[in-house]
């Protein structure tokens, strides 16, 4: 009961007033019926509208996290004392179930009592240190992982813990930190449980985080799952055992593994998915990280000797049950699987297409023959193996059973191998007996050899060896005589003299060559060691599709071609298309294989891509390659590697020609400098060349003059300086010609800051790719952010560099930028990626993807249902899983931007073919449906009511026939009929048709409007206004595929028009056809206005143009106005009344009647023809809005009150807001937060500030509730929150409370007052704002000139920055990020009272919102006083998702902090505010405070939050009391405080901080006591450097680690060199430091030194308590101390936790001990040693494998009672003469 008195305690501190106490009862600790407390007695709710939201409040009442389930209907037990609550209706965001709107009488029963699940506290366990089912207890809380301690802990309390956790029930528990110390906090102590709890938190304990232990008091326990009854025994009949295996069932005995039933399924004996027994039904395990060591573990739980193979990809079929482990990691020494690293039982991140799979070889079932009886005999041969025992004789059959009724597969041999040779030829082996030997080649020829090549899985052999052509092999020689037909299986199916049986000697082993089908390779497309990776198949060169492409596979084509390695993997067509056969795709090599097609791959020609995707490489240029060391990216000491490894070159000679070379070789330009005498510091390997003399023509350094042998040392060692830092470059986050910018420097990808990005610079990016030139520059982050480093900023290229390095810019990683202004670059030479119309017949498509045909259905031209066609007709997709990332991929697929909505439940009719698809899951970023993952072709739980459907964006023009042209008016057997416009825009172009693959031109003879009016109305448009010739549009490329085209005009194609014949003609390119469709400027938009009124603009050309304002009307500002979906115009204006455009001038002396559907049908000069400038730019005013109809000036007329009320937009409740009687409906809180601040109200078109006197609770209340918050918390005075500026508008305020708004209240008169500004009133409200926002049917005229929007907010953030959010329409919408930026959030910062912006945030940083868009395209001056002033697409009117939304970070009242008093990382808190440093008072200063001062220093967190001026009393104001953080903030003011300067303290409670600087450190490269010194600094582990570094500095480290002192200080990298950044040098320490950053260095990574001077430690293993605390070293200390041990330090290798070969730690390494005497007794010692109770077995010869080290010990003789090997008698350290073949091992035993 201790645990709930705790929990009525805080809930009766938490809640006051009339708030009602709370209570679970009937149910757990966590679980309940839901009771209150109210005069005097407990009553329950009734669950009449009871929901998870309801649920939410009453657990985070209680102190839980959140509800999990809301219970009904008595779930718990009927209550019995009064209902005391009906109709609950919460929102979730209340405080107390009290708070919820609700109803104090009910029409309810006690059947109807109210209940909740809550999520516990603690309802996270895990182990760890151990394995699946054992380890060290860890419960999460406070979002970190934290330990238990062992007081009290006893096999009680390990039964809660390992019954959370899925087992049974536990077989110990451990104490002692048994499994190791943890790191995190001790969470829980003194735990003690009845047993009976579902959760170690509802166990009687200390509290949450009270304790007084260390963590070597880490609780732990071993849990157990009985799991071997739920299988039958072994010698179970076999017609009662699953069929899927011959022994897929195995079992533990005497232990407690969760998953020790394993069985493989869907494949054959020895082969199949891998499937576990959990929970009492067969899951699988997901391929995530599956590998060939969990593999062999699985085999060999099943009793296999070891896996061949660990598949994935579901490929032996997709399960059915639960997924039970992710994420496997096994090492391969495990008995099971569950004793592998996983993410936790049923804990995974997969779907059953990722259902990893096993093949295992030596199956015991290979014993048996493929035909006959089993026998007498056969008999005898199972029971003689090794796999089976006299139990099988139970399963076997006294008579004679046919084989066949068995289900064994039988093949003696069926293992084969080829050795001494490559992929494809080689020395044949068989595997026979445990071991592989060779077949003798009497009488072999090419009958044998094509049986051994047709069973390794090549289609036949083209030679048959002798004479050990590849070698002589070593084991037995297992086949002679063999005499094939050619027809068998495997080699022992043909005739052969029997197994063993032979006269001959290795020198005659056999051999073979097979036919290999990819054995030629080129590159193609780049250069000698790079290019497009082609095959030759079938008599062409065919392509590789780059899906899977990676290393391992390039590797493989390198190797292949003669080279040594690859260097890269590319993908995207890197180095241009191909236009063969696409002939692999889904390549998985394992790195080894000698050519591609023997590697892993989908099929030959089996794929589902385009050319767009043909896998390119770049291999090892030469056979010692190079590399520069030492310096950075284009600097370094020249490096070559032959043999293995890598060497360097000696100076002797050494110059720029030499030089050049070596830079020409890594792909920089020339060299810069020669460099010697090691400038770039010493290497470690041999010296490779010497005496190198170039001409500086070569290619590769070793083609120089050189000597292979030298007279150097590495003191000489040579060096270079490249020119061209920057010669690599790639496209990232888009596709082959567009995407993100990023460059190559210092070993990482970076990308280009956007200042100054223009198209010269695009250019530059562009040509250094290989393509022509750039077509566009794109700027913030337009194809998403990158996450490297910025290498360049403001970039300035001429336009003729090479590379950017050589334009302008503002030094290498020198920047002011963030990833938001990653720069991007559209390249052109791309062939055009329009896709073919759905109409077209499948057979006549290009073999892109097996659903590369989509239309839409049931709907419009750009909505509608989906349907694909399939297998000659068209089908449906199902919505199951259907979102906007899938509606994306089937719009681009139709030529849309994107999707804006994805449709569900057949909302545009059922279709009536058969489903396709089914769970579609795209990323998005798909070039068609069939590429994302899916259940499988018309594989499907769905009717026709869940047909799919889409709404795309409209913005390009529908290029594409509609998809409800009736079938009879399609084309049933057109060759041509696909067609597209190229070289031109949206309707016009070159005229290109699609045939034989490719796209090709139309020639002009003959070419009239006719025929253009075929081709436009074969895109969609209505007809053709012109027909042009001569390629006015550009000279296509392709094949000229129509001349002379004939048409009479009812043509739905171009090819049924009369012709020369295809690809029949006399043209050449110059004579090109093109057209110009109807609807020409079909987009229109209103600029540098507002929603409904700006200056028109039209888009012409790829680009927006004005139209000049000669002859402009009303009737041409109604038909732009109709266009843009109002009804009419009311005012067309000139004089560029909205300012001017910036684009072409597209139209002039425009001429409508007023009835035409788009401006370019009325009648005007033609396009871009004029005699205008911008400041005659047109504009209009269009209605349909309903502020229009209000004056902006006048008073509110009888007249006017009819208007309004005869509007479709106004009801009767607008006269209750006509009368003059609420003059002050805005008002907003100013200098403080979203709900606190200065009360400042809008009178005559200003902000003005309400005076103090007689202000209080109910007039605060009043202002609150006309904010949209439910009440005030405080009314404030003495302008706490800053003095306001504008006129005083209100004083002497008295209100009831019951008033809508403050000028309801009595006060002295509008201005009328006695004040000055430092009386201005304030409030806080409460923070959960209600729907009580002005209505949006207020008059304009009684609104203030600020907008529509005037109501903002930020959300999802803190106090001064979130994502923005507008109220309009009466809820609150976000803000689209297109075109945001710093003036546009410093409009939205101002109108929330703070100074300015700080930042301007995208991409919805600060999470998505939920409700409309309300604003897109904002466009701000900066002097605006809201957001609806700016230029803006129009309300609601916009192209985002929520991913969009925009946000901001406003300026910060006490954005500057300080430490004082201290030194760096510690010190009195000082804030500056009004121009002085202030201090804090430690009024409830604790660690939540200090972590937010810290990390607003820049430190990760806080160790400690100090008081009582620790550090010296502060002299200035006392800025901030009572200051309570949650420790989520970014600054102090965001924290709740008492209010600036309001404070009851003095000087000698100023607060400070210690902050955490290393918040890590750990020992590298060495054992559990010594190592190399790493700190964990900015994110990543680092050294320390050895200048200065003695045993007072090693002192601190050891005592930090959990020592008791260090017994060494080492140096000179005595435990290998780190790799990462070196953080401290010259550390100089006094020894009582607590951690190193504690003591004096030079600085954070401040340092002169190299990774060999690394510093390391050796701690003292001594316990604490040997050590006197005061005193002398006396006699019996010496003495005491002596005894403790040499050889502290051992370990158990080669075997598992509790068996191995024992080592022992002496002088700095590790050793082994011989078996020499070795018994039980001395086994013991070293168990005890180890922490186990005893020995179970001494082993010796080496069982455990042979260790490497030296022999310490020999001749151990021990009495038993030793604590250390060291105290039993030996012949001395390292005194033997033994081999590691007698190497001595344990096995201890494990309770």
């Amino acid at each position: 009961m201790q645990l709930w008195w705790l929990l009525v305690v805080a809930c009766s501190v938490l809640i006051s007033g009339n708030a009602k106490l709370i209570r679970l009862a009937g149910g757990a600790g966590n679980t309940g019926r839901v009771e209150v407390y109210h005069n005097g007695q407990w009553g329950t709710v009734c669950d009449d509208g009871w929901g998870l939201e309801e649920a939410n409040v009453v657990c985070r009442q209680l102190g839980f996290e959140s509800a999990s389930w809301s219970r009904t209907m008595a779930h718990y037990g009927q209550g019995t004392g009064p209902i005391l609550l009906d109709d609950v209706v919460c929102d979730g965001s209340e405080t107390f179930l009290t708070q919820c709107s609700h109803s104090d009488t009910h029409d309810c029963q006690h059947t109807e009592d109210a209940g909740v699940d809550c999520y516990s506290v603690l309802n996270n366990v895990r182990l760890a240190g151990g394995g699946g089912n054992y380890g060290r207890v860890e419960v999460y809380y406070n979002g970190q992982w934290g330990t238990v301690c062992d007081d009290g802990w006893d096999l009680i309390d390990a039964n809660v813990v390992c019954r959370q956790l899925g087992f049974e029930s536990a077989l110990e528990s451990k104490s002692s930190a048994f499994y190791g110390q943890g790191s995190g906090t001790i969470v829980l102590d003194d735990v003690d449980c009845t047993g009976d709890e579902d959760s170690l938190d509802q166990c009687r304990h200390n509290g949450l985080e009270e304790h007084n232990c260390v963590h070597y008091e880490d609780a732990g326990v071993v849990c157990s799952n009985t799991p071997n009854t739920l299988l039958p025994t072994t010698d179970t009949p076999s017609s009662l055992l699953p069929t899927t295996g011959v022994w897929n069932n195995v079992r533990l005995a005497g232990g407690g593994g969760v998953l020790n039933n394993v069985r493989l399924a869907g494949g054959g004996g020895n082969y199949g998915r891998v499937e576990v027994y959990y929970n009492e039904q067969w899951g699988t395990v997901c391929d995530d990280g599956w590998d060939l060591n969990d593999a062999h573990v699985v085999c060999r739980q099943l009793g296999f000797e070891s896996a061949l193979e660990g598949n994935s990809n579901a490929m032996y079929g997709l399960g059915s049950g639960p997924i039970v482990l992710d994420d496997v990691d096994c090492t391969g020494d495990e008995h099971s699987l569950d004793q592998c690293r996983h993410n936790g039982l049923e804990e995974h991140n997969c779907v059953h297409y990722e259902d990893a799979g096993v093949v295992c070889s030596n199956t015991p079932s290979t014993l048996l023959p493929t035909t006959g009886y089993i026998t007498e005999e056969l008999t005898t041969l199972l029971l003689s193996t090794s796999y089976f025992t006299e139990a099988l004789t139970t399963l076997l059959p006294s008579t004679k059973v046919p084989i066949r009724l068995w289900r064994w597969r039988v093949d003696i041999l069926n293992t084969v191998r080829l050795a001494g040779g490559g992929g494809n030829y080689g020395r044949v082996e068989v595997y026979y007996k445990g071991q592989w030997g060779t077949v003798c080649d009497d009488l072999w020829d090419s009958d044998d050899a094509n049986v051994v090549c047709r069973q390794l899985g090549f289609e036949f052999a083209l030679e048959g060896n002798r004479n050990a052509l590849y070698g002589q092999g070593s084991g037995p020689i297992v086949l002679d005589d063999v005499e094939c037909t050619g027809d068998e299986d495997s080699l022992d199916q043909c005739r052969h003299n029997g197994l063993e049986e032979h006269n001959c000697g290795h020198h005659e082993d056999a051999g073979v060559v097979c036919q290999n089908i990819l054995n030629t390779v080129r590159l193609a497309g780049g250069g000698g060691n790079y290019g497009r990776v082609e095959v030759y198949y079938k008599g062409q060169w065919g392509t590789v599709c780059d899906d899977w492409w990676d290393s391992d596979d390039a590797n493989v084509v390198c190797r292949q071609l003669g080279f040594e390695f690859a260097l890269e993997g590319n993908r995207y067509a890197l180095y241009g298309q191909g236009s063969g056969p696409i002939v692999l795709d889904d390549v998985e090599c394992t790195g080894d294989e000698d050519s591609l097609d023997q590697c892993r791959h989908n099929g030959l020609e089996e794929h589902n891509c385009g050319h767009h995707e043909d896998a390119g490489v770049v291999c090892q240029s030469n056979a010692k390659e190079i590399r520069l060391a030492g310096g950075a990216g284009n600097t370094g000491r020249v490096e070559v590697y032959h043999n293995g490894q890598w060497g360097t070159v000696c100076d002797d000679g050494w110059g720029i020609e030499e030089a050049d070379v070596v830079c020409r070789q890594l792909g920089f330009e020339s060299a810069s400098w020669s460099r010697t005498k090691a400038h770039y510091g010493q290497g470690t390997g041999p010296i490779l060349l010497d005496d190198v003399v170039c001409d500086g023509s070569e290619t590769s350094l070793t083609q120089c003059s050189h000597s292979d042998t030298d007279n150097c040392q590495h003191t000489e060692d040579a060096g270079v300086d490249c020119y061209s830092v920057l010669n690599n470059v790639r496209l990232a986050g888009g596709g082959g010609n567009y995407g993100r910018v990023e460059v190559y420097y210092n070993g990482q990808w970076g990308t280009v800051c956007d200042d100054g990005w223009d198209l010269i610079d695009a250019n530059v990016v562009c040509r250094q790719l290989g393509f022509d030139s750039a077509l566009e520059s794109k700027s913030s982050a337009f194809y998403g952010q990158g996450s490297g480093t910025i290498v360049l900023d403001d970039v300035d290229c001429t336009g003729d560099e090479d590379s950017l390095d050589q334009c302008g810019h503002a030094g290498l990683e020198e920047h002011n930028c963030g990833h938001h202004e990653d720069a991007g670059v559209v390249c052109q030479n791309t062939p055009n990626t329009l896709l073919p119309t759905t109409d077209t017949p499948s057979s006549l498509l290009p073999t892109t993807g097996v659903l590369n045909n989509v239309r839409l259905a049931g709907g419009g031209g750009n909505f509608g249902r989906v349907e694909v066609y399939y297998k000659g007709q068209w089908g449906t997709v199902c919505d199951d899983l259907w979102d906007s990332d899938d509606a994306n991929v089937v719009c681009r697929q139709l030529g849309f931007e994107f999707a804006l909505e994805g449709n569900r439940n057949a909302l545009y009719g059922q279709g009536s073919g058969p489903i396709v698809l089914d769970d579609v899951e795209c990323t998005g970023d798909e070039d068609s449906l069939d590429q994302c993952r899916h259940n499988g072709l018309e594989e499907h739980n769905c009717g026709h009511y869940e047909d799919a459907g889409v709404v795309c964006s409209n913005t390009p023009n529908t290029l594409l026939p509609t998809t409800d042209t009736p079938n009879t008016l399609l084309p049933t057997t057109g060759v041509l009929n696909n067609v597209r416009l190229a070289g031109g825009g949206g309707n016009y172009g070159r005229v290109e048709v699609y045939y034989n693959g490719q796209w090709g031109t139309v020639c002009d003879d003959g070419w009239d409007l006719i025929d253009a009016n075929v081709v436009c109305r074969q895109l969609g448009f209505d007809s053709a206004l012109e027909y042009n010739s001569n390629a006015l549009y550009d000279q296509g490329s392709g094949p000229i595929v129509l001349d002379d085209v004939d048409c009479t005009g009812d043509e739905d194609s171009l090819d049924q028009c009369g012709h020369a014949g295809l690809e029949k003609h006399n043209c050449g390119h110059h004579e090109d056809a093109g057209v110009v469709c109807n609807s020409v400027l079909n987009n229109v938009r209103l600029a540098g206005g507002g929603g409904h009124y700006g200056r028109v603009e039209v888009y012409y050309k790829g680009q927006w143009g004005t139209v000049c304002d000669d002859l402009w009307d009303s009737d041409d500002a109604n038909v732009v106005c109709r266009q843009l979906g109002f009804e009419f115009a009311l005012e067309g204006n000139r004089d560029a009344l909205y300012g001017q455009g910036s684009g072409p001038i597209v139209l002039d002396d425009v001429e409508c009647t007023g009835d035409e559907d788009s401006l370019d049908q009325c009648r005007h000069n033609g396009l871009e023809e004029h005699n205008c400038g911008h400041y005659e730019d047109a504009g209009v005013v269009c209605s349909n809005t309903p502020s229009t109809l209000l004056p902006t000036t006048g008073y509110i007329t009888e007249e006017l009150t009819t208007l309004l009320l005869s509007t479709s937009y106004s009801t009767e409740a607008l006269t209750t807001l006509l009368p003059s009687t609420n003059i002050l409906n805005t008002v907003r809180l100013a200098g403080g937060g979203g709900n606190y601040g200065r009360v400042e109200v809008y009178y005559k078109g200003q902000w003005g500030t309400v005076c103090d006197d007689l202000w209080d609770s109910d007039d605060a209340n009043v202002v609150c509730r006309q904010l949209g918050f439910e009440f005030a918390l405080e009314g404030n005075r003495n302008a706490l929150y800053g003095q306001g500026s504008g006129p005083i508008v209100l004083d002497d305020v008295e209100c009831t409370g019951d008033e809508d708004s403050l000028d309801q209240c009595r006060h002295n008169g509008l201005e009328e007052h006695n004040c000055r500004h430092h009386e201005d009133a304030g409030v806080v409200c409460q923070n959960t704002p209600n729907t009580l926002l002005p209505t949006t049917d207020t008059p304009s005229s009684l609104l203030p000139t600020t907008g529509v929007l005037n109501n903002v907010r930020l959300a999802g953030g803190g106090g001064n920055y979130g994502r923005v959010e507008v109220y309009y329409n009466g809820q609150w919408g976000t803000v689209c990020d297109d075109g945001w930026d710093l003036i546009d959030a410093n409009v939205v910062c101002r109108q929330l009272g703070f100074d300015s912006a700080l930042e301007y945030n995208s991409n919805a940083l600060y999470g998505q919102g939920s409700g409309p868009i309300m604003l897109d395209d904002v466009d701000c001056t900066g002097d605006e006083d809201s957001l609806d002033q700016c230029g803006h697409a129009g309300l609601e009117e916009h192209n985002c998702g929520h991913h969009e939304d925009a946000g901001v970070v406003c300026n910060s009242v006490l954005n500057n902090v300080r430490l004082a008093g201290g030194g760096g990382n510690y010190g009195r808190v000082e804030v500056y505010y009004n121009e002085q440093w202030g201090t804090v008072c430690d009024d409830g200063w604790d660690l939540n405070d200090a972590h937010v001062v810290c990390r607003q220093l820049g430190f990760e967190s806080a160790l400690e939050g100090n008081s009582n001026a620790m550090y010296g009393l502060g002299s200035g104001p006392i800025v901030l009391d009572d200051v309570d953080c949650t420790g989520d903030e970014h600054s102090l003011d965001q924290c709740r405080h008492a209010g600036l300067e309001e404070d009851n303290c003095d000087h000698f409670e100023d607060a400070g901080v210690v902050c955490r600087v290393f918040d890590n450190v750990r020992l590298a490269g060495g054992g559990g006591n010594y190592g190399r010194v790493e700190v964990h600094y900015n994110g990543q582990w680092g050294t320390v450097c050895d200048d200065g570094w003695d045993l007072n500095d090693a002192h601190v480290i050891c005592r930090q680690l959990g020592f008791e002192f260090a017994l060494e200080g080492n140096s000179n990298a005595l435990y290998g060199q780190g790799s990462g950044p070196i953080v401290l040098d010259n550390v100089n320490c006094m020894g009582d430091e607590d951690s190193l950053d504690q003591c004096r260095h030079n600085g954070l990574e401040e340092h002169n030194c190299v990774h060999y001077e690394d510093a390391g430690v050796v701690c003292s293993n001594t316990p604490s308590t040997l050590l006197p605390t005061t005193g002398y070293i006396t006699e019996e200390l010496t003495t005491l101390l002596l005894s403790t041990s040499v050889l502290n330090n051992v370990r158990l290798a080669g075997g598992g936790a509790n068996y191995g070969r024992v080592e022992v730690y002496y002088n700095g390494q590790w050793g082994t001990v011989c078996d020499d005497g070795w018994d039980v007794t001395d086994a013991n010692v070293v168990c005890r040693q180890l922490g186990f109770d005893s020995a179970k077995e001494g082993n010796s010869y080496a069982l455990y494998g042979q260790g490497s080290g030296p022999i310490v010990l020999d001749d151990v003789d021990c009495t038993g009672d030793e604590d250390f090997l060291d105290q039993c008698g030996h012949a001395g350290l390292e005194n033997h003469d033994c081999g590691h073949h007698e190497d001595a091992g344990v096995v201890c035993t494990v309770l």
